[in-house]
């Protein structure tokens, strides 16, 4: 009998660079803090799939941190009724295409959380937050998220 070596998929691999990835997020967070929203600020977050999981989990932590108003919703499911003072769009590829619905029908300013930058969500937002380090080939998100 051989020992097989064991060939990490791209998933596990993934998985197991999300420390790091978290720490190069948080250090990248100084030099983008003027994009994302001030305290007080009325926030809608958008995003599908696993995006739209991780705006209510965003929203949920900046409301109890005491930042500010924030609603999560569906890129699909977005009010028309309700006013924000920013809206943060979440979408792994920028390429998501309710994401650039959103974005391009609004006048309120916002900010693309990506890991692909210059994708076609990029020319709707009002900046853009690029977390190249963080993209991923597996098929589920693993460490954008």
């Amino acid at each position: 009998m051989t020992a097989e070596t064991h060939t990490p998929t791209a998933t596990e691999t993934e998985l197991r660079s999300q420390p790091t990835t978290w720490r190069r997020a948080l250090e990248a967070l100084p030099a983008e803090q003027d994009k994302l929203p001030r305290p007080a600020e009325r926030v809608l977050v958008i995003g599908c799939g696993t995006s739209w999981f991780m705006a209510m989990a965003y929203a949920a932590l900046r409301e109890a941190a005491g930042q500010g108003v924030t609603d999560a919703v569906t890129a699909t499911e977005v009010s028309p009724v309700r006013g924000y003072d920013r809206i943060v769009a979440l979408s792994r590829s920028g390429t998501t295409t309710e994401v650039i619905d959103v974005l391009s029908a609004t006048d309120t300013p916002s900010v693309l959380i990506t890991a692909v930058g210059q994708g076609p969500a990029a020319q709707h937002a009002s900046a853009e937050v690029v977390l190249d380090f963080a993209d991923e080939t597996s098929v589920v998100q693993t460490r954008f998220a």
